[in-house]
């Protein structure tokens, strides 16, 4: 079954968040197992299978709905709190990366505790010797 969405639309939401993610179009096309000239030809010729995109939904861990979403107007989110997640929004894009960013900080402050406390531990055991 092939979708009939504006693929150069699609190619793009996909390089965003291969962007976000940190991942490259290569590696998307490694794990479907094809080439990026065939992953290219599909998305440029509208003959992307709707289960590819299942794949790349999968890999990416992104609802397969974000690819036909352009907004989420009309949405009742008290009774479909799934789709909250909009990620096409500069705002949810800015959030992520922010987040990428605090955590990678508190990851860097463990490792200074973690070093502060060696160096605390080998003037202990100097104190004890003395």
């Amino acid at each position: 079954m092939k979708t009939a969405i504006n693929m150069m639309n699609l190619k793009e939401k996909i390089l965003q968040v291969l962007e976000m993610k940190k991942f490259t179009y290569a590696d998307l096309a490694s794990y479907l197992s094809i080439s990026e000239s065939e992953l290219d030809y599909a998305l440029e010729n509208n003959t992307l299978e709707i289960r590819t995109l299942e794949l790349i939904s999968k890999e990416l861990r992104i609802p397969l709905y974000s690819f036909f979403r352009e907004n989420f107007e009309g949405f009742d989110f008290e009774k479909e709190p799934y789709y909250n997640v909009n990620i096409w929004s500069k705002e949810e894009a800015k959030f992520t990366l922010e987040l990428k960013a605090l955590r990678q900080e508190i990851e860097e402050l463990r490792s200074e505790v973690r070093q502060k406390d060696l160096l605390i531990d080998a003037l202990e055991a100097q104190i004890i010797k003395k």
